[in-house]
């Protein structure tokens, strides 16, 4: 009967005494590179978007909406930083769906750039806002596919999408869009609107 654990410990600890030979190395992150260097690409999700006519256009196209913008400021629990945004897009490469998976990634990327740019748009409409447990009053820009919120000071506070068919999902989703009312959730945290009545 004390002969199995005995077997047991001393197979353990032939194991233990083995060298780890034949280890794989492990494989090092991603480069944090805002854009994909089709001249260079790195990893099979680069060579994916870079042999894509379609990703390689979004990819170039998301390297001029970059240029000169700045994040700082910017709540990174609502708006994602690009590094972020990198490493999770990257995650479509272990997806069944893969190609639209990059699709959906660079649809909601520069739809939030797009919004970042661009002016404050002219069908702003005043609403108040909750979310974090307190109240305020914003405005609520529509950039379809996104909307944008600022504050009353003209800070962007938060870009939402709608999600996709894809298996990418949005970092901030447009739960809701209806009428007057507008959800949108961040992680765990929700921002509910009421959208102010048009002036008659």
């Amino acid at each position: 009967m004390m002969r199995a654990p005995r077997i047991a410990a001393l197979a353990l600890a032939m194991l233990a005494a083995l060298p780890a030979y034949g280890q794989p190395a492990a494989v090092p992150p991603p480069p944090d590179q805002p854009v994909i260097d089709c001249a260079r690409p790195v990893y099979a999700i680069d060579t994916m978007i870079c042999d894509d006519r379609d990703l390689g256009a979004a990819n170039a196209e998301m390297n001029g909406l970059l240029a000169g913008l700045s994040f700082a400021g910017l709540d990174p629990d609502r708006i994602e930083p690009q590094a972020d945004w990198v490493r999770r897009r990257a995650l479509c490469a272990l997806q069944s769906d893969g190609r639209a998976c990059v699709a959906g990634a660079f649809a909601e990327r520069l739809a939030i750039l797009r919004a970042l740019r661009g002016p404050a748009a002219a069908n702003a409409t005043k609403a108040q806002c909750r979310g974090a447990g307190r109240a305020e009053g914003m405005t609520v820009e529509r950039y379809p596919p996104a909307i944008l919120l600022r504050d009353t000071e003209g800070r962007v506070r938060l870009v939402a999408v709608a999600p996709g068919a894809s298996s990418w999902r949005p970092f901030v989703i447009i739960e809701r869009d209806a009428g007057r009312q507008l959800v949108m959730k961040a992680k765990a945290a929700r921002t509910s609107c009421k959208i102010a009545r048009a002036a008659r």
